[in-house]
């Protein structure tokens, strides 16, 4: 098994980062869906801002693959793999963003890195 494969050269990358503001309070849910028609997308790093008083949640495909946890998959200034081996889905990754804070406002940024393995 590799732990994050090497995508092949008719495979599409995939870096498309979402940043919202979020006031005490709001949650932020963010989907991504392969651009593909039918594919498989393989996601080695999902990244987001960390911040106190938060909860960070992932599904894929309608199941929960993290959390909800205080902190995030992996920050966005760490860029280091957040799943190992590399989680794969078919048809939708969502991410949910919570600001628990009573009094705070806060930025924060969803930034999954992967790829789309070619439908040829």
């Amino acid at each position: 098994m590799t732990v994050i494969p090497k995508p092949d050269p008719g495979d599409v990358g995939y870096n498309d980062p979402i940043t919202r503001e979020l006031d005490p309070g709001q949650q932020l849910v963010v989907t991504f869906e392969p651009r593909q028609r039918i594919t498989e997308f393989v996601l080695p790093f999902l990244a987001m801002s960390k911040h106190p008083d938060s909860s960070y949640e992932v599904w894929m495909d309608g199941q929960r693959v993290y959390g909800p946890s205080p902190i995030p998959p992996t920050d966005i200034d760490d860029m280091v793999p957040t799943f190992i081996p590399a989680k794969r889905f078919d048809t939708r990754l969502r991410v949910y963003c919570r600001n628990l804070s009573d009094t705070i406002t806060r930025v924060y940024t969803v930034q999954p890195i992967g790829w789309e393995v070619s439908a040829e």
